[in-house]
């Protein structure tokens, strides 16, 4: 499944999410790309209609494995963060 999903605006409407050449500006007839979260949203309230078939019901993708944390390394990296800095030398 494609990270940015093609749709085609019934209406007109203006969203940061959306890329195209109007700076987020869309009007009735106008294709653009948005995520999925989105392209469900717009497909569910009639604003748009995705082209390559309907997108209610698709799971998003699962993260990425860099923007997942495990619990023992999030209270390592607390405990660092809030352990006394070491005593500078004196030179």
């Amino acid at each position: 499944m494609p990270n940015r999903i093609a749709m085609t605006a019934n209406t007109v409407f203006q969203n940061p999410r959306i890329q195209n050449a109007k700076n987020g500006l869309v009007e009735a007839g106008d294709t653009f790309e948005t995520d999925l979260a989105h392209a469900q949203d717009l497909e569910r309230l009639g604003h748009a209609i995705p082209l390559a078939g309907s997108v209610l019901g698709l799971e998003p993708p699962p993260l990425e494995p860099h923007h997942q944390v495990s619990e023992t390394a999030l209270r390592a990296d607390r405990a660092r963060r809030r352990a006394p800095e070491p005593a500078s030398d004196p030179a």
